[in-house]
């Protein structure tokens, strides 16, 4: 599987979905700073990603930028094939795109359920079986972005998402039984990190205040916890909340 035409990268290598995201930006900078190749995929964020593609490189991170609709499952193999083809390895896979859509009961839309769903449940499947050939290699590593309400039901109007989510968390723990100790899976789940464009003040301050640390959660602190997930060895199977209570209050 390897590119006869390049090298094989002497550092390991980060594929990061939705890297442009603020989250994905986040957890790229932070896998950058450990020093760590950068493939940063992304859906329709070309100038963001060009963007974070320069920050990183002036930093010395060779970084490799892919585009795929991870909705088509198709594109979404080919997608791994290209970043292992270009660096000759992935170390670590970040599943961390995602939709974030309202979906209420009463206005159903199929197609918009099943959109949501293969992004993001079926689309880091995919991309976990087309990485084991790599992951394996080098025994690496998959971290899942999920969700707080993918075990709490409480998400007005976001059954698709939630329901997502709650996928996301199980095949986290059905890979890692199943891959062993071969690559490790786990999952970081989230509090509030960032709102929906659509959110006022006052509804951002009230979701902040049900949380018991009483404050917004920061990308860096999710993307220390993928790092501390990659590089702590004894650790699988686990869905680690970096939620600031809200799980618990």
């Amino acid at each position: 599987m390897k590119n006869k035409n390049k090298k094989m990268s002497t550092r390991p290598v980060a594929l990061v979905t939705g890297g442009a995201s603020p989250l994905g930006s986040a957890i790229c900078r932070q896998m950058a700073e450990q020093d760590m190749n950068i493939a940063v995929h992304y859906g329709k964020s070309k100038t963001r990603s060009l963007v974070l593609k320069a920050e990183l490189e002036s930093k010395g991170v060779e970084v490799f930028l892919v585009s795929a609709d991870l909705s088509n499952s198709l594109k979404t193999e080919k997608l791994v094939q290209q970043v292992g083809n270009h660096f000759g390895r992935i170390d670590l896979l970040v599943n961390s795109a995602s939709i974030f859509e309202p979906t209420p009961l009463a206005e159903s839309n199929w197609k918009q359920w099943q959109n949501i769903l293969n992004v993001n449940s079926l689309a880091p499947v995919v991309l976990a079986v087309s990485a084991l050939p790599w992951l394996q290699k080098h025994r690496g590593v998959m971290v899942n972005i999920t969700d707080i309400y993918g075990e709490m039901p409480i998400l007005k109007d976001h059954a698709a998402y939630s329901a997502s989510k709650a996928a996301l968390i199980f095949l986290t723990r059905y890979l890692a039984l199943a891959l062993g100790d071969q690559v490790r899976v786990n999952a970081v789940s989230p509090g509030v990190i960032t709102f929906p464009g659509h959110y006022t003040s006052a509804q951002q301050k009230k979701l902040i205040q049900k949380s018991a640390l009483k404050r917004q959660g920061k990308p860096e602190e999710i993307a220390q916890a993928v790092w501390f997930l990659y590089s702590n060895q004894f650790v699988t199977g686990q869905v680690l909340r970096v939620d600031g209570g809200r799980f618990i209050s």
